[in-house]
């Protein structure tokens, strides 16, 4: 198959996906959408409901890349780029659509394992990206960077809200430590993948993920500050998440992943 062919394929089904999520926003796939789904399996981490507009930018960035790679086919660069993620890129389209329709009919615990696959297969992606990266290159990287980040932190949500649905009881340890707990490994994890893959810009959205966790927390209509030892924690964390980003941003050079290749004239 071509290059453009594949190109092509993925913005079908980047368009696609948009089509599913639109849908499960508005109730279609059993009559819930996804704010009421997310209300009825509230946890002490889920983000505010304003958090989730970060989903806008990364489309945003997406549907860029996605155009990108059918307008410069032929570029050295973003060819390199079809051929190593494209299968990624769209299994990870399809795995954003079948999370949308097992969440949406409440398969609570499946849907927990298809975002932990989806994302596996974005941060496999941004591996792949590392291995090409340019001098002058920043949107792959950057949208790739945004959405594999993202989902860090929903799946760690998703399993939190898999643990409500069947009514956990954490060992008998309170909700608040469990709490902690998870912002820290989701940390370290974040930590880990940003070492491994070398984007900067990663730690970003699930900073921002925690903002969102920190305003539930101290909102009139969330938890009303009565968890302040996970409140500070969430703060902690979008400190070190920040930093971590920018530590990672310097060593490579002021650029989002590292260079790699030399440009190709």
């Amino acid at each position: 198959m071509n290059r453009l062919a594949k190109s092509w394929i993925g913005l079908i089904l980047l368009m696609s996906t948009l089509v599913i999520n639109g849908l499960g926003a508005f109730g279609f796939f059993n009559g819930l959408s996804q704010r009421e789904l997310s209300d009825r399996y509230m946890t002490l981490i889920t983000p505010a409901p304003s958090t989730f507009s970060i989903w806008s930018l990364i489309y945003i960035l997406l549907i860029s890349a996605a155009v990108m790679m059918i307008v410069k086919n032929k570029d050295p660069y973003y060819g390199e780029a079809i051929d190593g993620i494209s299968y990624l890129f769209w299994l990870s389209s399809i795995l954003n659509m079948l999370w949308i329709i097992c969440f949406s009919y409440t398969w609570i615990g499946v849907s927990a394992l298809v975002i932990l696959a989806f994302a596996i297969t974005l941060s496999l992606l941004i591996l792949q990206l590392g291995k090409i990266q340019t001098g002058k290159q920043w949107l792959l990287p950057a949208a790739f960077g945004m959405y594999t980040g993202w989902l860090l932190i929903a799946t760690v949500v998703n399993i939190a809200s898999w643990l409500v649905s069947i009514n956990w009881q954490g060992f008998g340890v309170p909700a608040e430590y469990w709490g902690i707990i998870i912002l820290i490994v989701a940390v370290v994890v974040s930590a880990v993948i940003t070492l491994i893959t070398k984007n900067a810009i990663l730690p970003v959205p699930v900073a921002w993920g925690y903002f969102g966790i920190y305003q539930s927390l101290m909102a009139t209509e969330g938890f009303q500050g009565a968890y302040p030892s996970l409140s500070i924690a969430a703060l902690a964390g979008i400190v070190l998440l920040v930093v971590m980003a920018g530590i990672q941003f310097y060593f490579n050079g002021y650029k989002l992943m590292p260079v790699v290749k030399a440009e190709e004239a």
